[in-house]
């Protein structure tokens, strides 16, 4: 019975330890073209319909690379940092301010954090007065709106890929793309 037991233990860590490192792998994007690809492929948004701009400033903080397209009520940004330090803290903030924000938040959310990756990965409502920082737009909710969508870093690159208040469509083009990417999908 004992054997029985710490097998069945075995087998539910294994399953939690897969599950977690399912959630958060996602490889990270060093080459502009494979967001632009995705873009253009998925969603017929051509280079020159992007904002994007080389060697820019984020925050204080020196980009190699920064692609910024809204499609309706969908916002798609990549930036790839010079330094690794940067884009996780761009993403650390964003991590916390979700965290005081779920008191605020009703539904499904997903995150993990590593030294080098992590995600925010959200489908809900945010009540009106929260406030999600984010790095195009306005993160600042002035009714009561439904997110979804999510947050990823790994390495030097940081990406948002969310719509606010977004259509069932809206969702639909928000999965297919983060498939294209091969990214966790709310």
């Amino acid at each position: 019975m004992k054997k029985l037991r710490a097998f069945i233990s075995l087998v539910l860590a294994g399953a939690v330890a897969f599950s977690i490192v399912g959630c958060s792998g996602f490889k990270v994007i060093d080459d502009e073209d494979v967001f632009y690809d995705a873009l253009e492929n998925v969603l017929d948004i051509k280079k020159k319909e992007t904002y994007h701009e080389k060697r820019t400033d984020i925050n204080g903080d020196d980009a190699e690379y920064v692609i910024y397209s809204r499609d309706g009520d969908n916002v798609y940004t990549y930036i790839r940092f010079e330094e690794e330090d940067d884009a996780m803290d761009l993403f650390e903030d964003f991590y916390e301010e979700f965290e005081d924000a779920l008191d605020d938040f009703e539904g499904s959310n997903t995150r993990s954090i590593t030294k080098t990756r992590g995600s925010v990965i959200f489908n809900g409502e945010l009540e009106e007065k929260s406030n999600l920082p984010l790095v195009f737009g306005n993160g600042y909710m002035y009714e009561d709106s439904d997110i979804y969508g999510g947050v990823y870093v790994n390495k030097n690159v940081y990406i948002e890929v969310y719509t606010v208040n977004g259509s069932k469509r809206d969702k639909e083009k928000i999965n297919n793309f983060l498939k294209a990417l091969k990214f966790p999908k709310p």
